[in-house]
């Protein structure tokens, strides 16, 4: 019995690392954006019946931080940006930090506090990094 017990957990702690090992390479392959400002990109389409819930949590965030770049993109219309995040159901949510790069990936419905709590992490990341502050005044953003 023991052994089984033991078995079951190792499976399952394989499991988890190798979800944690393949969501992170799924992020590294993701092109970055350009730099400056953090970026929150909302994938969405008028066939996903889910995506109108979604949109109200986008701009309830959008009201709240009006130092992000908010992109509202219909994955129908250009497929070619949603390849190239890597978009594969809908609704999704790509949060960006100020160097460009994905820093958080959400598939399905996200709410308003999550994308809140993922954008105080870039935020926070960016006025803790003296290099992302450099770009940030190029690009015209005080800290």
């Amino acid at each position: 019995m023991l052994e089984r017990l033991t078995l079951v957990l190792v499976l399952a702690a394989a499991g988890v690392a190798a979800y944690a090992l393949l969501r992170q390479l799924h992020m590294r392959r993701m092109q970055s954006t350009a730099a400056g400002r953090p970026a929150l990109l909302y994938f969405r389409s008028d066939t996903c019946a889910v995506c109108p819930a979604q949109g109200r949590y986008v701009d309830e965030v959008a009201a709240q931080w009006s130092d992000v770049t908010i992109e509202r993109i219909d994955a129908t219309r250009d497929p070619e940006t949603a390849a190239r995040y890597r978009v594969f159901s809908l609704p999704t949510t790509v949060l960006v930090d100020g160097r460009g790069q994905v820093r958080h990936v959400n598939y399905g419905l996200t709410d308003a506090h999550k994308l809140g709590r993922q954008l105080a992490q870039l935020v926070d990341s960016e006025e803790n990094d003296p290099q992302i502050g450099q770009i940030g005044q190029i690009f015209g953003r005080s800290n």
